[in-house]
């Protein structure tokens, strides 16, 4: 059980700062980093006492922005034009791959996929052939992840979640890396309790099948994917990475915005900057930092705000997400359904007190409107263990 830092620009920095050493594993962002700076980050990782460094190699989406991927041996120059349901096709690039990730010496990699025209049984038959095909190819003592790219609308769909898993359930794999594919903006949370309630239950089935589950592009979700028995959740800084979605591939390097957010564990939600200075204008100071949304880094926000009002600081807001992170997801590690369930109702009230005094945020959706969903969605999982 541990959690795992998404790169993206610049991350690399974040990796072993004070209250972040918690992060046991690094994805690696190949779309923005070279070979060469690729290496001198795994080989720093190592340094850092890093467990695991995961390699995606972020064949998503054809036809969009890659930036560095193109200068990646593994790379195919037809990604645009080919037969992605051709196993041969895929085999050329798992060799390609397996000796790239090889090179690199990566703990593991996960398997090539593309967003599909048509979603349907084919196509996941085809992602689990070729992750064997993959899990074949790769050498000595690395792992190799089966990618599961799914598409979250159609979890709400009944028996799809079953359906999906079951074909998944083939792989040779040493487990699953989960990306569900979705259009919410990354900033915005789940709201539609049948679709979250699939997401999980195929996440359940999943872990039926004995192998590890790592689910990737998490944000404050996290704590519903380990009410499913996810082993290992991934984040980033950026909100961009914080959410699958193709907007994601055409923000700019820098993605994700560069307002400054507070996440707020008594709300699980994000907090602007006047957002807290409200709060504590209010007299509801005793929201802010709860649990490990009081980290270090939230300590460091508030001097700022005290001594240094008008300064930004976004990049401790990234620092106080990802140790708030880091911490709840090892809290979750046992038996974590009755403990979320106690802090979903306790947000939620927050919220609604919030709402009583007329105490309004500067964002007009930050609302707390995803919480009852969530608690929607939870309860269909809780009489599933029934």
């Amino acid at each position: 059980m541990a959690a795992y830092m998404q790169m993206g620009h610049h991350t690399e920095n974040l990796v072993g700062e004070e209250d972040l050493q918690g992060f046991s594993g690094i994805v690696l962002s190949p779309m923005n980093r070279s070979f060469d700076q690729l290496r001198i980050d795994v080989m720093s990782f190592r340094d850092q006492g890093i467990a695991d460094v995961l390699l995606d190699s972020q064949l998503y989406y054809p036809r969009t922005e890659r930036r560095r991927l193109r200068t990646h041996t593994y790379f195919p120059s037809d990604l645009d034009t080919a037969d992605t349901s051709d196993i041969q096709w895929w085999a050329q690039i798992n060799a390609g791959l397996a000796d790239y990730s090889q090179k690199l010496e990566v703990n593991t990699v996960t398997s090539p996929v593309v967003e599909p025209r048509v979603w349907n049984d084919d196509y996941y038959y085809v992602t689990t052939q070729v992750a064997n095909d993959l899990k074949s190819k790769v050498t000595g003592s690395a792992s190799c992840l089966c990618t599961l790219m799914v598409n979250a609308r159609e979890m709400s769909q009944e028996y799809m979640p079953l359906r999906i898993a079951s074909l998944a359930a083939d792989t040779i794999c040493d487990g699953y890396y989960v990306v569900f594919l979705s259009d919410k903006e990354p900033r915005r949370e789940f709201d539609d309790a049948m679709e979250l309630a699939g997401m999980l239950i195929f996440l359940i089935e999943l872990k039926r099948t004995g192998k590890p589950v790592w689910m990737s592009f998490c944000g404050s979700d996290m704590i519903m994917f380990k009410c499913a028995g996810v082993d290992h959740c991934c984040t980033g800084k950026f909100f961009n990475l914080r959410r699958f979605t193709r907007s994601r591939y055409e923000e700019p390097a820098g993605g994700g915005g560069q307002l400054s957010y507070w996440f707020e564990h008594s709300l699980l939600g994000l907090l602007r900057e006047q957002d807290i200075l409200r709060l504590q204008r209010e007299g509801k100071g005793d929201l802010l930092g709860v649990l490990h949304s009081g980290n270090h880094w939230a300590r460091m926000i508030m001097r700022r705000l005290a001594e240094e009002k008008g300064e930004p600081w976004v990049g401790l807001g990234w620092r106080q997400y990802l140790s708030w992170f880091w911490r709840t997801e090892l809290l979750l590690k046992d038996n974590p359904i009755e403990l979320v369930s106690h802090w979903l109702k306790t947000a939620e009230n927050n919220w609604l007190t919030l709402e009583d005094e007329d105490i309004l945020l500067e964002e007009p959706r930050n609302d707390g409107r995803w919480l009852r969903p969530w608690r929607q969605a939870l309860s269909r999982i809780k009489k599933l263990h029934q």
